[in-house]
């Protein structure tokens, strides 16, 4: 089974959530969203294994925006990337506040990143990367939720 590979895909959609991550990951210093201490082993490399996955299967989803599917995968996409963007906030400015330090304030930077993968898929007609990034979101909450 070959994979094509074109130079427009959906890798682009992943450049946002992955300078997001890269540049305020490292701002992000509660031990709750940043310890493994609490979660096996095998968690950590399934959750790894499907995160790899899902970062770099986008490259080979075409990034085609003329189907009625498409254009709302790209609605979801940018509108779920917002959101989780927006999730972030409360744990970089005020890292201290009730919301930041609740199950619900920790785990929104976990489950808001299904949304723009969502999109992905939408946009692709993939659904597979659909169910591999549903798979993902819910080892990544599974590790947070290890944490609380």
């Amino acid at each position: 089974m070959k994979l094509p590979i074109r130079l427009l895909n959906s890798l682009w959609l992943m450049l946002p959530l992955l300078a997001w991550n890269i540049v305020l990951g490292p701002r992000i210093t509660n031990e709750k969203v940043l310890s493994d201490a609490f979660s096996p082993q095998w968690l950590l490399i399934l959750e790894n294994v499907t995160r790899l996955a899902v970062f770099c299967l986008p490259l080979f989803i075409p990034l085609q925006l003329e189907s009625r599917g498409s254009k709302l995968g790209l609605a979801v996409f940018i509108i779920g990337t917002l959101i989780y963007f927006t999730s972030w906030l409360p744990l970089l400015l005020a890292p201290e506040s009730a919301w930041s330090n609740s199950a619900a304030g920790l785990l929104a930077p976990r489950l808001t990143p299904l949304l723009p993968f969502l999109g992905i898929a939408l946009i692709g007609s993939s659904w597979p990367y659909a169910a591999l990034s549903t798979a993902f979101i819910f080892l990544h909450t599974l590790h947070g939720v290890q944490n609380l």
